[in-house]
């Protein structure tokens, strides 16, 4: 790929940094003390909500998402190759599929479910979903919802569904890193992969959970078999994650690394580690002004900022102490 293809998105970035919330802005909305003066503060972001607004979940979701599906809008219009916004609104994409064969199965309209996020319209992803073709999608994901939805006709399970749509999605994923052919962007897929694979054994071992439970939910798309996965409980987890932690990453994984080796490594502590690596692994690109990092990273920083913002408005529409809030904070853009 020629990476001067990427200068004038990469020049925008520069610019659009400027409505990056910022390490002293988010230290302001913790400080904030009541919804009246956390109201004021957001003006200055572009999240903004009234205190009124901060009273109900749904309307600081709502602002939320919009903000970050507008981002995504801008990235897929301006994007050189579109494949690096792909990657990360993939996630959004097969949500949605699984919404729609849900809706399709119940009969029920769960249009609310919907997320405006993805390279194609919704209407065309409902299309895609109702007659099992479309020419807007390729075809191998026409087939693997085909095969889904055939494979639901035959045992009426709504799990059907969901496992399948899930696995669809990493398969997706498999084929955009073999396609893109980016060592970094190999590697973010591998953890995307990997890390849902060991979230999902950490959580099924915690609900008791049987090992045939557990093979059905699996992507085979990872690093190691569905198997070995699972044999990762036993003790070795650590050893999987020296595997995929290349020696650059930070020292701050750890403390990570040291829970994984006690056994004490929870579901949310794999969720907040692979985000964290995730953010090392794309930061070499901030000191970068060409190539497809940049947009990666600025995409990535723009979901976490997100995330953060609803760990802290959603403590102060439940009045929660903050203080959990800023353990879980993931890493703020230009930090």
């Amino acid at each position: 790929m020629d990476t001067n293809l990427f200068s004038q998105i990469n020049t925008t970035i520069s610019v659009k940094e400027a409505s990056v919330v910022t390490v002293d802005q988010f230290q302001k909305l913790l400080q904030a003390g009541d919804k009246e003066n956390l109201s004021l503060l957001l003006q200055a972001t572009p999240y903004h909500l009234s205190a009124e607004d901060l009273d109900d979940l749904n309307i600081i979701d709502d602002i939320l998402m919009k903000e970050l599906a507008s981002e995504y809008q801008w990235a897929f219009e301006e994007a050189p190759d579109r494949t690096i916004v792909t990657m990360f609104s993939l996630r959004y994409v097969y949500h949605n599929i699984k919404v729609l064969l849900k809706a399709r199965a119940s009969k029920q309209d769960l249009s609310h479910l919907l997320i405006p996020i993805g390279e194609q319209s919704l209407e065309a992803l409902e299309h895609l979903v109702s007659a099992l073709s479309s020419e807007f999608f390729p075809e191998f994901m026409i087939q693997e919802l085909q095969s889904i939805w055939s494979e639901y006709e035959g045992y009426h399970d709504v799990r059907v569904l969901e496992i399948g749509a899930d696995l669809a999605y990493f398969k997706h994923l498999k084929k955009i890193a073999t396609d893109f052919d980016n060592p970094v962007f190999n590697q973010a897929i591998m953890l995307m992969i990997d890390f849902y694979n060991v979230i999902t054994v950490k959580r099924a071992f915690a609900q008791d959970k049987p090992k045939s439970f557990m093979l059905q939910l699996l992507s085979d798309e990872g690093s190691m078999t569905a198997n070995e996965f699972i044999a990762l409980e036993e003790g070795g987890l650590i050893s999987w994650f020296n595997q995929v932690n290349p020696d650059h990453f930070t020292l701050a994984l750890a403390d990570f690394e040291e829970k994984m080796s006690q056994g004490r490594a929870g579901a949310v502590d794999l969720e907040y580690l692979y985000d964290l690596m995730q953010f090392h692994l794309l930061e070499e690109a901030r000191y970068q002004t060409d190539g497809p990092l940049v947009l990666a990273r600025y995409i990535l920083g723009r979901e976490f900022e997100v995330k953060n913002m609803r760990l802290l408005l959603s403590a102060f529409c439940n009045e929660l102490p903050l203080d959990a809030v800023k353990e879980r904070m993931r890493p703020i853009y230009g930090q």
